[in-house]
């Protein structure tokens, strides 16, 4: 290593106490970032904000006063929604919702907001639905006959089997410009889970209503954005505890002294109080991504630990005599000396596995490389620091173990027996990699916002019941232009009215016939739950205009017809309802297909059918359509995440071989230490494939990560061989297997155990996540010790050896 590395870890040993106080005062510098320190779990800090999908849905949003919906499900208890105390606490419940500041009546939908076609006595304004409330059996078959005549309604604000009702409060909508406003959603959200508290089954019924209490739930992708950040922290106080509690017992499995313990627990301590002091100091909040970081660093942390203190308790077994402090320092130095290229190495290629996810277009997943590179810097930090210096003040005897032998019997006959069996174990290895990595062509992009909530969570039972009922809690906002293809101010030729009131393509017959074969095409979809757009408005309200003629649920087969009808549309649902389907120009439409469950797969399935209706029915008009709405939004984050992951591996791969084989000075140990990694990277990719495990946001983080670890094993390893070819020890393998080989062990073991926790996490991709993490860390493990000892068994020693 460099003479600055000597001169520093000389500086800890020889003046330890100066040392430790030196680096315990930066840590405390970043403490009071701590009390700046915000969280910031929103699903929507996940999207990159300059993503063009991102902006074209803010841009329709903010035209059509669009609002991302949450769905307040309001089921009777006893089933029964057409009873007069039922409805009359469902227009109590809307009365409340609308109430709460940032929503107003007019951003809540609700059976209890819907306009008839009655008017009142000696007016022309239009009754609400339930005004008055029905009261008799006669109201409220009427009532019925008006839903009959609406159909609007069915699917969308009444179950399909008409037995429940849905409340649609529309929250602010996290624009990039209003991305910091989050903590806004969340105390929404908060504030409507009171106000339908009163309502629930759970509670007891009210005085003042003679209708029993409702089973109600809250759902929609704005309620799940919170939900997953929630579901985040509580798995971290609970995973946080356990990885420290597992690596705990790992150390001392390790080095079998309570010592040992404590130096790898508060280098934990000190780097998370390090890293999240820092990220306050900077204004960083924290991410659903960086909530995860205590975790990882808990794990990683503690890896050159394990190494340094096993290299020091063998060299203090081999140890003529460490009576004196001298003495005693002297095993020090040479422990430090020997072991702090290998964790330079180490610390570098984990810190560009995790920099790679810096070319992540997503903040939170930028900021996460960043940080856990900077918690890696920090104990590299602390082990040329603090380490030192504490086994330097620590009497030899604390930590000293019964005297090993060099060349256990075990690792010799291993070591031969990979030496007599090389080309065996070298073609059955290439045959497992072969046959995994067959699968992955088999791998798929899936992923789904119910994907992040567990199958028997409540949040996911809600939003499964209330997709069996009503269309579908997901949108697929369709954005048609109707003016595209025209030249400014021009109109369809089949407009052949005077220029009276407003006009606009909207009005031309044969293009809203046009879009009324678009929307009849996509709603006989079977993965598409409902379809609402201008032509089954103005149909309904045509309909209902004439009143109710039978058979008369056309079009209107003319311009002046046509505006007509969106007149009344006006008079009769309100202008602010038309607005959403129809702007004033009338240039402009939405189309908004219902999903349930719309997971990338499926929703890709719908948009590709959506281009093709347009391409058939809309194209010939000069209509050019666009997405917007919680599935396109996915649907443009979700591959370019993944995408972004994958070409990170790439990145991550690149950079550490570079590192490696320039520090190394040798390219044939630089691809050595790097190929059980990359073979291990590979093999969980086709298990994947095999198994049918998606890649997916969350899945999609393994790679990087396995490989900045990965890498590790390989570096000890041969280092190991290095130095006992450059010693003209004989049996190289055996001592690299018998010095490296129980410390990778070990290391494999917190690493894969701490990221292993993760299969409790209330987030099944974070579960996934943890495993992929474990499965593949003990892969390269397995490929490092057996793999890279009979690949290296034929190499004879370097004519260089490495600096001491």
């Amino acid at each position: 290593m460099s003479s600055r590395t000597n001169r520093l870890l000389d500086a800890a040993i020889d003046r330890p106490r100066r040392t430790i106080v030196l680096v315990l005062a930066l840590v405390g510098l970043a403490l009071p970032g701590l009390l700046r320190l915000e969280l910031r779990t929103d699903g929507h800090a996940m999207i990159p904000p300059r993503d063009e999908a991102i902006r074209f849905d803010a841009a329709v949003r903010d035209h059509f006063d669009l609002r991302d919906p949450v769905a307040v499900h309001y089921q009777p208890q006893g089933g029964e929604l057409f009873d007069p105390s039922t409805l009359d606490q469902l227009v109590e419940l809307s009365d409340a919702l609308a109430a709460i500041e940032g929503v107003g009546p007019e951003h809540l939908t609700s059976l209890a907001t819907e306009a008839s076609d009655r008017v009142f006595p000696g007016t022309l304004d239009f009754r609400a639905l339930l005004d008055p409330l029905p009261a008799t059996p006669a109201d409220l078959e009427r009532l019925r006959g008006d839903l009959d005549a609406i159909r609007l309604l069915d699917g969308t604000l009444v179950g399909l089997d008409r037995r429940s009702a849905l409340l649609v409060v529309g929250v602010p909508n996290l624009s990039p410009e209003r991305a910091a406003h989050s903590a806004e959603r969340i105390d929404l959200y908060r504030e409507i889970l009171e106000v339908v508290k009163p309502f629930r089954a759970t509670s007891a019924a009210r005085s003042d209503s003679a209708a029993p209490p409702a089973e109600i739930s809250v759902v929609g992708a704005p309620v799940a954005e919170f939900l997953l950040g929630l579901h985040v922290l509580e798995d971290l106080a609970l995973l946080l505890p356990l990885a420290l509690t597992v690596i705990a017992l790992v150390l001392f499995a390790g080095c079998r002294r309570a010592w040992g313990v404590m130096l790898g627990l508060s280098e934990v301590g000190a780097c998370l109080l390090f890293v999240f002091g820092v990220m306050g100091w900077l204004g960083i909040p924290v991410y659903l991504t960086t909530a995860v970081l205590p975790v990882i660093l808990t794990t990683l942390g503690l890896a050159d630990e394990i190494h340094i203190v096993w290299h020091y308790q063998h060299l203090l077994g081999t140890a003529r005599s460490t009576n004196s402090l001298t003495e005693s320092r002297a095993v020090v130095r040479r422990t430090l000396r020997e072991m702090a290229r290998p964790i330079t190495l180490t610390s570098i290629t984990t810190s560009l596995g995790f920099l790679s996810f810096t070319t992540s277009p997503i903040e939170p997943v930028r900021v996460f490389g960043v940080f856990a590179a900077v918690g890696i810097a920090f104990c590299l930090l602390w082990s040329f620091t603090v380490v030192p210096a504490a086994l330097a003040l620590l009497p030899a005897e604390r930590l000293r173990r019964p005297q090993r032998a060099i060349l256990a019997p075990r690792q010799r006959e291993f070591a031969a027996w990979l030496r007599r069996h090389r080309a065996p174990v070298l073609t059955a290895l290439a045959l497992v990699t072969l046959g995994l990595g067959a699968g992955t062509p088999r791998l798929v992009v899936q992923d789904s916002w119910l994907d992040g909530f567990a199958a028997g969570s409540a949040f996911r039972l809600a939003t499964e019941r209330v997709d069996a009922q009503y269309f579908g809690t997901h949108q697929l906002l369709v954005h048609l232009d109707l003016a595209a293809g025209l030249a400014p101010d021009e109109l369809p030729a089949d407009i052949d009215m005077p220029r009276v009131g407003r006009m606009g393509p909207m009005l031309s017959p044969s293009l809203l016939r046009a879009v009324d074969d678009f929307e009849k095409t996509l709603r006989q979809r079977a993965d598409v739950g409902g379809v609402l757009g201008p032509a089954s408005h103005l149909r309904t309200v045509k309909y209902l205009w004439l009143a109710r003629r039978d058979g008369d649920r056309s079009l209107p087969s003319h311009a002046f017809d046509i505006q007509m009808v969106i007149d009344h549309f006006d008079n009769a649902r309100g202008e602010h309802l038309r607005r959403r389907v129809v702007d004033d120009s009338l240039e402009r439409a939405v189309v908004t297909l219902f999903l349930r469950d719309a997971n990338y797969q499926q929703a890709a399935r719908v948009i590709g059918a959506v281009r093709a209706a347009a391409r058939e029915h809309l194209a010939p008009h000069g209509v050019e359509i666009g997405f917007a709405g919680d599935v396109a939004v996915s649907q443009a984050m979700i591959p370019a995440i993944v995408e972004t992951q994958v070409q990170s591996l790439l990145l991550a791969l690149a950079s550490a071989l570079l590192a490696v084989c320039w520090l190394k000075r040798s390219l044939l140990y630089g691809l050595a230490a790097v190929a059980p990694a990359i073979v291990a990277v590979l093999w969980v990719f086709g298990l994947m494939g095999w198994l049918g495990i998606p890649l997916g946001v969350a899945t999609s983080m393994f790679c990087a990560i396995t490989l900045g670890i990965g890498i590790d094993y390989g570096i000890h390893f041969t280092d190991r061989i290095e130095r006992a070819h450059a010693a003209g020890i004989t049996a190289p393998i055996a001592r690299a297997l018998g010095e490296a080989g129980p410390a990778i062990v070990a290391d494999t073991a917190a690493v894969a155990l701490g990221f292993g926790l993760l299969v409790v996490s209330q987030v099944p991709a974070n579960a996934r996540l943890g495993l992929l993490v474990a499965a593949a860390l003990t892969a390269a493990c397995i490929l490092t010790l057996v793999g890279l000892g009979a690949a290296l068994a034929g190499i004879g020693p370097r004519p260089d050896p490495p600096p001491p």
